[in-house]
């Protein structure tokens, strides 16, 4: 396992270590790593950027979870997350070494509430979104989002203290074919004014800058433009129905 302690390390990781992942992990990367060699790589607190180790084995713990939430674990599931990874994650070796994670921690009990306050407490607001857009987009990798899978990111959602307006605003990115999707996006009513639609609009093309979570690297970016270009849809359809 030292190889996956390495790409970590590299990765840049420092808070996942303690706390309850690190309970999960602290095996697999090596008990030699001394709470002196952590705190040298852990940044301050409260809400500095989130390194992208810390990011990345965040995802994977989560994800394991939802994965285990139907109480089975089907070989075709690990197979579309590493797709997935594959697709958006540049650093192959990463990836390789998030699978071989991921399999590791499917094996262990994991205290969902837990984790997620440990996430919330150290990890900054607009990486908390683009993780849930990240488990958002796994699990609907084989093409369908099941209601297991749906309601533990669901939950996982209000346990990292997201707003149910913001889970919603994700949500609709994905469900894009729901009746009112665009305004659901935005977080306004079918009924409001044009006004409210600009400062609507305004507040989401700034909360959800691509450039907020530029610290995790640029295939985080990239993602995070996807996400940025259905707000910049969604306010345009809404244009055009309004004739603004």
């Amino acid at each position: 396992m030292e190889k996956l302690y390495k790409a970590l390390i590299g990765a840049g990781i420092g808070w996942v270590i303690l706390g309850p992942i690190g309970a999960i992990i602290g095996g697999m990367i090596g008990v030699q790593v001394t709470t002196k060699e952590i705190l040298k790589r852990r940044q301050p607190h409260p809400y500095t950027q989130t390194q992208r180790g810390d990011f990345f084995v965040s995802l994977i713990v989560i994800f394991a979870y939802v994965v285990k939430a139907d109480n089975k674990i089907l070989k075709s599931e690990i197979s579309y997350v590493k797709k997935y990874l594959l697709k958006n994650v540049n650093d192959r070796n990463l990836v390789q070494d998030l699978m071989l994670m991921l399999k590791n921690i499917l094996e262990k009990e994991i205290e969902i509430q837990k984790i997620a306050t440990q996430i919330s407490d150290n990890m900054e607001y607009s990486s908390r979104l683009q993780l849930i857009h990240l488990l958002f987009g796994i699990a609907l990798a084989d093409g369908e989002l099941h209601s297991t899978e749906e309601d533990a990111i669901q939950k996982i959602s209000i346990l990292l203290k997201l707003s149910i307006q913001d889970y919603q605003s994700i949500y609709f990115i994905y469900h894009k074919e729901s009746i009112n999707s665009e305004y659901k996006i935005l977080k306004i009513s079918p009924n409001a004014s044009i006004t409210e639609v600009k400062v609507a609009y305004k507040k989401m093309a700034k909360k959800y800058h691509p450039d907020k979570v530029s610290h995790l690297g640029e295939d985080m970016v990239k993602i995070a433009e996807e996400k940025f270009k259905a707000i910049n849809n969604a306010y345009n359809s809404i244009r055009k129905s309004k004739k603004f």
